[in-house]
């Protein structure tokens, strides 16, 4: 579980900035994702960009899994109008946008929920999460969230910046909290 959580997160986190320029500390080794969830997502995300790669999308709604568009539909109620469902080698992803943001929800092939990634800012995060966060890096503001949730509970992956630097902090359900990525800005 922890595998998937730091794939997706390391998957979302070059996805989510596309417009920041920003340079590694340590910018002499390079940077490489070699996890199988993080070329699907990235092609998931891109045909979101883009009409002509819908790839493994699935244009009528009425031919995902009727177990996944109920269970979506439970969760998500407000949102349920506006998701797009693809296919992808695990099962099916549903992407739909909340308060601005796109969100994602996963379904295994047989229409199981598996873990769902929330985008939002730092209004919606838990309080006692984010007193945690601004306790630890008070001189930095947060700028976005995201929010992994499973059956195993929620973890945050929270981005961080002044007007210097960038921070990527992973902060579990216990309240552990661990840098992912340090950058600094040019």
């Amino acid at each position: 579980m922890k595998k998937i959580l730091f794939a997706l997160a390391s998957g979302f986190i070059s996805v989510a900035a596309p417009g920041i320029s920003a340079q590694a500390q340590n910018a002499a080794i390079p940077v490489a994702f070699n996890d199988s969830h993080f070329m699907p997502s990235i092609r998931n995300a891109a045909a979101l960009e883009s009409t002509t790669t819908l790839g493994t999308y699935i244009p009528d709604a009425k031919k995902v899994n009727a177990k996944a568009v109920k269970d979506f539909n439970t969760r998500f109620a407000a949102s349920g109008s506006n998701a797009t469902w693809y296919t992808d080698q695990n099962g099916l992803v549903s992407y739909f946008v909340k308060d601005g943001y796109g969100d994602r929800a996963y379904y295994d092939k047989k229409g199981r929920w598996q873990y769902t990634l929330l985008f939002y800012g730092e209004d919606k995060l838990p309080k006692d999460i984010r007193k945690l966060v601004r306790s630890t890096f008070f001189d930095l503001s947060i700028s976005l969230v995201e929010e992994v949730q499973t059956n195993n509970g929620n973890g945050y992956v929270i981005h961080l910046e002044d007007k210097s630097n960038i921070k990527i902090i992973k902060v579990n359900s216990e309240g552990e909290m661990s840098v992912m990525q340090e950058l600094i800005k040019e």
